[in-house]
């Protein structure tokens, strides 16, 4: 197991859509969250961004795990995707004009009642991101829901709140040269220094070779095309 290897893996992940999106053009970045896992044999990177997903109708926390030990067993964290607003249908009223008025009644979120001062009009993106500096934890994984995925002997070596990510961009039929290369994908973690530091920390369960030189940007407000179609 070395950092050469996981970087492969994970441009594999993200070549075939399995590696986290913060600009996800159907999902409105809310906030976003990266937990590493590993030992002397086993390795696990698992990537959580929350949005709010108009198709699915609620705020979404994706869990994307990447690595050579991921399970996930249960039908109710199979497909990855867990919602987190308990009533979405009580929040705006639907039969208004668009945008729809926000009713400013609280909002139940995994069985808690949350109230916001939020005027009528606020958009449901802008609504839902309101909950990020008080109520983030409500939004992100407990570990119960992660460990559905990761071995639950598997220790926890690395998490980050925020670090520096950079668009993916996937190989198409005129990247010829990258094609002949045996790229998967075009710009893909293995070319993102917080990636290739954390790919380290994997293959050596060392959370110290975790030394970013380029300032952390996974806060929603630097991701402003995501949920954009």
């Amino acid at each position: 197991m070395n950092s050469e290897h996981i970087l492969a893996e994970l441009d594999r992940a993200a070549a075939t859509d399995r590696f986290g999106q913060l600009e996800h053009p159907y999902r409105y970045l809310v906030t976003a969250r990266l937990h590493a896992y590993s030992d002397a044999a086993r390795w696990a990177l698992l990537m959580e961004t929350v949005g709010y997903d108009p198709r699915a109708g609620n705020v979404v926390d994706v869990l994307h795990p990447v690595g050579n030990c991921v399970v996930g067993e249960s039908p109710a964290i199979r497909d990855r995707h867990l919602g987190r607003v308990d009533n979405m249908a009580e929040l705006f009223d639907e039969d208004a004009e668009w945008p729809w008025l926000f009713r400013q009644v609280p909002l139940v979120i995994r069985g808690q009642q949350i109230h916001l001062d939020a005027p009528p009009h606020i958009e449901p993106e802008e609504l839902f991101r309101m909950l990020v500096p008080q109520h983030r934890e409500l939004l992100l994984a407990d570990e119960s829901e992660l460990r559905q995925l990761i071995p639950a002997d598997l220790p926890e070596v690395l998490r980050l709140e925020d670090w520096h990510h950079e668009v993916l961009i996937p190989l198409s039929p005129y990247h010829h040269t990258s094609q002949e290369a045996g790229r998967l994908i075009l710009v893909g973690p293995s070319d993102i220094e917080a990636y290739q530091q954390i790919a380290q920390v994997l293959a050596t369960a060392d959370a110290a070779l975790y030394r970013p030189t380029l300032p952390p940007n996974t806060d929603w407000r630097n991701w402003p095309m995501s949920g954009r179609l």
